[in-house]
This record gives C-alpha cells, structure tokens and sequence, in this order.
C-alpha cells in the first residue's frame, strides 16, 4: 500500500471485489483468500453454485482489514439504497455475476428472494429483503439455519 488511507487506495475498486482482486490488494495468493473465505476467516459470499464457485467480498470489509479493524463488525447493507425489488440486471452489476449465472443461481434456490414474475415471460426479480442474507454478514447460518454461502 502507498502513503494514502486504504479507502483512496480503493476507491477505484467497485464496492464488490472478486477473490483475485482481493488477493492483489492484500498480496496473497488466490488460493489463500479462497481458503480464508471457505474458512470463514473473511466475510465473504459465493458468486455461483456449488465448491468451484468464486467469493465476492464487500470492498469495506477488506478496508477493515487492512485497517486492522474488525471486519465481521455489521455495516450498512450494500443494498441500501437499491429499490425493494431489484431485476437480474442489478442484482447483475451489485454482485458482479453474469446474468446467466443469477439466473441459474436463482432457477436453483441459491439466491433467497428469487422469484418469476407472471408477465413477460416470467423473468427473475428479487426481493431486497431476502438478498440481505446473501450478501451481507453474518451469514443466514450464523444462527444455525441454512447458508446461501455453502455450496
């Protein structure tokens, strides 16, 4: 990192970072982040289904860390902010997954919420609500009940 707080460094990283992303701003090998997330060493959330599937991490969260801040601390939702029903679009661009996979994510029940609207086609639409136990920590299981974050 250079002279500048972590959120300038950062700030030309969208607000959901990919596991390689996140590996270049820590300078860690891939694999290691991975480990960490499938460890829940860092909050982290799956961007697929199944053990192949990459993470997606909430970019604040990796500004805790390097702030040696707790990074499981609650923040304010990455969806703040977005409408109560959000389209496979923004859901799309908010996660950084290609549509066809929320698609098939949804078409699977791995995305809370989902759910096909009687018109057009029935095209996938998401309650907000319900996405927050996606994306945000602790994860649905932290209470013992299921997690969207386990393959």
């Amino acid at each position: 990192m250079t002279d500048r707080e972590p959120e300038q460094v950062l700030a030309e990283y969208p607000d959901v970072l990919t596991g390689g992303e996140v590996a270049a701003i820590l300078r860690l090998d891939p694999r290691r982040v991975a480990s960490l997330a499938q460890n829940r060493e860092l909050p982290a959330f799956r961007a697929g289904i199944g053990p192949k599937a990459g993470w997606r991490f909430d970019k604040r969260r990796i500004v805790a860390v390097i702030e040696n801040r707790d990074p499981f601390a609650e923040l304010t939702s990455l969806l703040a902010g977005l409408p109560p029903v959000l389209t496979a679009q923004e859901l799309s661009d908010l996660l950084r997954i290609e549509r066809p996979r929320i698609a098939a994510m949804a078409a699977a029940g791995a995305i809370p919420g989902a759910f096909k609207t009687a018109h057009g086609g029935g095209v996938w639409r998401f309650d907000k609500r319900r996405i927050v136990a996606l994306v945000d920590w602790p994860p649905a299981d932290a209470h013992g009940g299921p997690s969207p974050t386990t393959p």
